[in-house]
């Protein structure tokens, strides 16, 4: 009788499992009990490939089970503009689960959040930046500043080599910092941010590893040793990053006047909204949002473009004739060896399909930020309930042969219509999409045209070993270590 019993509390249990709640769902591989098809991606890294044959084998719209979390894949541009453009607020929410209030502490920050707090946070933040001259000459000046300080180390290094990687990270940490803490990396703080930099590298790596990732879907596992481990070792990185935002804003708070207009950097704007904000009762404003918004916010603005320009370099020195034609159209455009500026990027169309391209094949998210539905939603005729996770897979489109044709080759002329100028792709969305579309856009895309072009204004870029292409596996995709020299270029 107990075996009867057994045997069919079994039998249900396989019908909720592999029928029942995917019965109303676009079609999708068959989830594992529990862990869904995470080991589906982590098995075949970085993913493209397995995402790619299943939209081959179920469509433009199929279901991805993050361990017991349904997640809506949508791979058509179209219906990425039916969806997360003309209807974005429906698709705007954010994943939660106890997860969020472990390593966060509460619904803060930007990334994770939903609703009020995101929407508030996001406002803040943009409009400080562009207080800060975010679109201006201003910030222009700013990335120049940063970007004559890495042409004087390259220089100081002539006939060594170098890491990218390490002088891009510098480069860029420095603008972002300036921006949110109001100093840069000069050399007596490289010490600081090499052991900042190595913070926010574990950071990634944890949290995107296998366990975590196990861990974070299915709660009982955090209960095992081995998993448990690794989900203590996310929250001993998290509270390094978070120890030194900590001694950022006590400093800042001993040395602000509340009374003045003028504003030094991001902290100083947002504590002083605090003050202003102080007898609002359940608010947004604390220093607990500061903490994760500046979380937030370093590592989006840092992480992604210096791992963009350290991909650049290892493409470029994996096609040598891109950078001879780089060069061609810099000495054919650019009168003396002065500092490029964005007046003059009409004129290097080339170096900005070269960008594009750089974007493209680097490819940094297979996966984006999951989106969730905010209220029951049609999708290519399925019916999404509220609360159900739903992503544009832009990865996806971005290697879509229909698109660009011959799509894992580095093609900077795909960027180039016949007459030079530049070509444009409703399908290249490398920041995204929707009302979840990246706030940072316009900042990267200044960073990556001003470094790029200037470096090549200034040096030839040289190899003993070729860079590996190999993307490895994490949050955002990153190229393994190498290095190259960075030679003083002689102009005709």
């Amino acid at each position: 009788m107990f075996l009867l019993i057994l045997g069919s509390l079994f039998v249900i249990w396989l019908i909720q499992q592999f029928y029942w709640k995917r019965k109303d769902l676009p079609p999708g591989p068959t989830p594992l009990p529990l862990i869904g098809n995470v080991l589906s991606l982590v098995r075949d890294p970085p993913g493209y490939t397995v995402l790619e044959k299943w939209r081959q084998q179920y469509g433009p719209v199929f279901t991805y089970w993050f361990g017991p979390y349904p997640m809506i894949m949508v791979a058509d541009y179209q219906l990425m503009k039916d969806t997360f453009v003309k209807d974005g607020d429906k698709y705007a929410g954010r994943f939660k689960n106890d997860t969020l209030y472990i390593f966060r502490g509460g619904e803060y920050g930007i990334l994770d959040t939903s609703g009020d707090v995101w929407r508030e946070m996001r406002r803040f933040a943009i409009h400080t930046f562009r207080d800060f001259g975010m679109g201006r000459n201003i910030m222009e000046e700013k990335i120049l500043c940063e970007v004559g300080a890495f042409n004087d180390r390259l220089l100081a290094q002539q006939g060594q080599e170098v890491s990218p990687q390490w002088e891009f990270d510098l480069g860029v940490g420095s603008v972002v910092n300036n921006m949110l803490l109001g100093y840069r990396f000069d050399e007596d703080k490289h010490a600081e941010f090499r052991d900042l930099k190595e913070v926010l590298t574990d950071h990634l790596k944890v949290v995107s590893s296998a366990p975590v990732i196990l861990a974070v879907t299915v709660k009982p596992l955090r209960n095992l040793p081995f998993f448990k481990g690794a989900f203590q070792k996310a929250l001993i990185v998290r509270d390094r990053l978070f120890e030194f935002f900590d001694r950022q804003i006590e400093s800042r708070k001993a040395a602000i006047d509340y009374d003045s207009e003028n504003n030094a950097d991001f902290v100083e704007c947002f504590l002083k909204e605090i003050h202003k904000r102080k007898d609002e009762k359940d608010g947004h404003y604390h220093i607990e949002q500061l903490k994760n918004v500046l979380f937030d916010l370093w590592i989006a603005g840092m992480e992604t473009t210096s791992n963009t320009l350290t991909w650049g370099i290892a493409y470029i020195l994996n096609n040598p004739e891109v950078q001879k034609k780089i060069i061609e159209e810099l000495d054919k455009n650019i009168d003396s060896d002065r500092l490029i500026t964005l007046a003059d990027k009409p004129k290097l169309n080339y170096i900005s399909a070269t960008i594009n391209e750089i974007q493209r094949m680097a490819n940094l998210l297979p996966i984006n930020l999951f989106h969730v539905t905010t209220e029951d939603v049609t999708v290519a005729g399925y019916t999404i309930p509220n609360n159900t996770m739903i992503n544009p897979l832009i990865s996806v489109l971005l290697y879509d042969e229909k698109v660009f044709p011959e799509p894992y080759k580095f093609k900077p002329e795909r960027f180039l219509e016949a007459d030079g100028s530049l070509k444009k792709f409703e399908e290249f969305m490398p920041f995204s999409l929707g009302k979840r579309q990246c706030p940072g856009e316009g900042l990267a895309k200044i960073e990556l045209f001003l470094f790029l072009a200037n470096v090549f204004q200034k040096f030839e870029v040289s190899s003993v070993t070729t860079p590996s292409l190999k993307k490895h596996l994490g949050i955002i995709m990153t190229c393994a270590e190498y290095k190259c020299k960075f030679t003083e270029r002689i102009r005709p």
